[in-house]
């Protein structure tokens, strides 16, 4: 009787919680450390498999729990299951208490399951004591109320004839911060503890449940309560037959109640984080699928569908006006590989409010992940989806205008937005449209906008899937020619204007297609750029120019030979940037007077302080910087004061239409007087006739650049100029 006391006292403390997660489309298993801590397994113990888990369980309830697993994984039922494990630290038998839930994906597939376990040890073999033992602790009654006095627990035997509850202990006042009186007076015997209306309810409905529960088993629940500082608590209950009459009808319930209200508010974070995104506070990715797949069931079926060659298709599934931007950032990564990943949290987090500031209260902003955000716009009836999503990509790129300050460093990022409609995507298909082709759509339409410049948005098309596809042929020819070093690397002669002797040879990259013939430049940069392959690619093209023109200016009349070469935003913004030029000149012998590293103005506008600093680097060790595109920005003129600027290239765009348009000419005009004024050199790039030539204004640092004097090649270098005449 002593140890049935002492057991009975100790299955009313505070059990601890542990947890795990079952991921079916990886197949991981996470568990945490207060799971294995509750097993008295050491944190670490399931790097060897899942075995010790399993091993830890009581023989006799292996297969139930295996079966209650199998049907949670297989049928998507909820868990919940006790059982015993012997606990390998101490041999010890304890209790454990798991309730899991499946979690479904769009089509009813079983994505993962949680599951939280709980150590009840002293409450099940208390129930088990109580149940089994009721005739004998009925008969010790006066012994056994001054035991369960002791136990937090409240404890009460529920009469079902008279539907009144019996006191078991005292412990159920302090559970809800009232004294035992004043329960008494508020609620009277109809329910030990104070209850909204309608959990009270429930509680009725499980006591009658209750009734017709085979002897052994537990009816387990949970229901608010209300607390005296008028805060809502949570308790869990457990009913379970404590007596039953001659004609075997159920007399008396064991009511057992526990205050799980912490329980309940850690499984509301750990729900909360299963749908949001832990650096920013968004929704993350589960959570804005779900909210669109809500929106797309919420439209009805059309009575006829597109229209075909001779009348309707037949009826197709219609959606809810809503409209979906994928929104990535241009520029982010060279934070986080200059500044760090502090610095590119806290630019996210940063662009996370400022996105939620540009949308409306019932617009969805989340982060699918690293700089990828989406939201879900809601359109009014009546109102243009297409419009209303064009409005706010505006009003959402004028929101990432302003620079960002983090720790004293300035960061400037600009979004490339794709646009979906599903309205449209509906109109386009004879079936349902999902949330993941929506997505896909936007995905699509973003990386369009990526390839041609970025910082702009575009609602998507069928057209831009084909695009898409070229682009994929693209980066696997690409992919071929760096695994099998057939990236070549072209030269084009840039001449003095007066004497169109050849002074400079800007280095191009050539990539071979499977027809042999070279892919198009611009769009394998963009590719390289939209792929991460234009870091390796510049690499190979610095090396290799450096090299080619190292060994050019061995020759007679070359000697004073120098070297352009384009640099990428991706480069220059990459910790080393420094590192890797001066390495590049090293290894090919090339002086660093003869390199011209070439930037343009948007490579400017996102450089942080380190690639500034990395650049007045360069240019003190004698390598030069030429500003590119040079008139085709906004803030070109500001560059030129704040960095050692030796070249000015002034855009084709202003040569092709100088002859024809006065402004063209009048602004080439004023760019060569700055240069001239300036002392730098300036070069003129696409002239292509006599006639041009004839019409640039007259300046001793004067450069040409174009098809009059040579296309790139990569022939001879005394070749490369149609009149050639070697450098003076």
């Amino acid at each position: 009787m002593r140890a049935r006391i002492a057991s009975f006292d100790a299955a009313q403390r505070i059990s601890r919680v542990g947890s795990w997660e079952f991921d079916l489309t990886t197949g991981e298993l996470r568990v945490t450390d207060a799971l294995l801590a509750l097993y008295g397994l050491p944190p670490g113990a399931l790097r060897q498999g899942r075995r010790a888990l399993n091993d830890a369980i009581h023989p006799e309830d292996r297969p139930a729990v295996d079966a209650a697993i199998d049907a949670v994984l297989t049928q998507a039922r909820r868990l919940s299951i006790r059982y015993r494990v012997i606990r390998p630290s101490d041999g010890q038998l304890v209790y454990f208490d798991a309730r899991a839930e499946p979690e479904l994906g769009p089509f009813g597939q079983i994505l993962r399951v949680q599951c939280t376990v709980a150590d009840v040890s002293e409450l099940a073999r208390a129930e088990a004591e109580l149940t089994n033992a009721h005739a004998e602790l009925l008969a010790a009654h006066a012994f056994q109320q001054a035991v369960i006095a002791t136990t937090p627990d409240a404890i009460h035997l529920f009469h079902v004839a008279t539907r009144q509850y019996e006191r078991a202990n005292r412990s159920g006042a302090p559970l809800i911060g009232y004294t035992r009186e004043a329960v008494a007076v508020m609620a009277g015997d109809a329910d030990p503890l104070l209850l909204p209306a309608e959990d009270a309810a429930l509680i009725q409905d499980r006591l009658d449940q209750a009734c017709r529960l085979p002897t052994g088993e537990v009816l387990a629940f949970r229901h608010r309560i209300l607390h005296a500082d008028g805060t809502v608590g949570w308790l869990s209950r457990r009913l379970s037959v404590f007596a039953r009459d001659a004609q075997e009808r159920t007399s008396d319930i064991l009511v057992v109640s526990r205050d799980v209200t912490d329980v309940v508010a850690m499984e509301a974070r750990l729900a909360h984080a299963a749908l949001h995104d832990e650096l920013t506070g968004l929704p993350n990715r589960r959570h804005v699928r779900e909210r669109l797949m809500e929106s797309l069931a919420a439209g009805p079926v059309r009575s006829a569908g597109p229209v075909g060659p001779v009348g309707p298709v037949g009826p197709v599934r219609s959606v809810a006006e809503c409209a979906v931007l994928l929104v990535d950032l241009d520029g982010f990564k060279r934070i986080n590989d200059s500044c760090g990943h502090a610095s590119g949290d806290a630019v996210l987090r940063t662009v996370a409010a400022r996105l939620s500031d540009a949308v409306r209260d019932a617009d969805v902003v989340a982060r699918l992940g690293g700089d990828e955000f989406v939201v879900l716009l809601s359109v009014p009836p009546g109102a243009d989806a297409q419009r209303l999503a064009c409005t706010v990509a505006n009003r959402i790129a004028e929101s990432l205008r302003g620079s960002i300050r983090i720790e004293g460093e300035e960061h400037r990022v600009t979004a490339s937005i794709g646009i979906c409609l599903p309205s449209l995507t509906a109109a386009r298909s004879d079936t349902e449209v999902d949330a993941d082709t929506v997505l896909a759509e936007a995905d699509a339409a973003m990386y369009h906008v990526k390839k041609h410049g970025a910082n702009g948005h575009i609602v998507y098309s069928p057209d831009l899937k084909a695009t898409s596809l070229v682009h994929d042929e693209i980066e696997s020819a690409l992919l071929r020619a760096l695994a099998e070093d057939t990236v070549e690397v072209y030269f084009q002669p840039i001449v003095a204007a007066g004497s169109g002797q050849l002074r400079t040879v800007e280095a191009l990259v050539r990539v071979p297609g499977t027809d042999g013939r070279h892919l198009d430049a611009g769009t394998v940069i963009a590719v390289a750029e939209e792929r991460n392959l234009l870091a390796e690619l510049d690499a190979r093209v610095l090396r290799r120019a450096c090299a080619q023109v190292a060994a050019w200016r061995c020759e007679p009349g070359f000697e004073r030979l120098g070297l352009s070469v384009n640099r990428s935003a991706i480069d220059i913004g990459t910790a080393g940037f420094h590192d890797r030029i001066v390495a590049a000149l090293t290894g090919s012998g090339l002086s660093a007077e003869a390199l011209t590293i070439e930037i343009t103005e948007t490579v400017l506008l996102d450089a942080t302080s380190t690639a500034v600093a990395d650049l007045r680097r360069l240019r003190a060790s004698g390598v030069g910087l030429a500003l590119d595109d040079f008139g085709t920005g906004y803030a070109s003129l500001s560059y030129l004061t704040t960095l050692p600027i030796t070249c000015i290239k002034i855009d084709r765009s202003f040569t092709s239409r100088m002859l024809t348009d006065p402004t063209c000419r009048a602004l080439l005009r004023a760019t060569v007087g700055i240069a001239a004024d300036l002392e730098l050199n300036c070069v003129v790039e696409g002239v292509e006739t006599e006639a041009e030539l004839a019409a640039l204004p007259a300046y001793e640092r004067l450069l040409i650049q174009g098809y009059l004097y040579g296309r790139p090649s990569r022939g001879d270098v005394s070749t490369l100029v149609r009149s050639p005449r070697p450098s003076g």
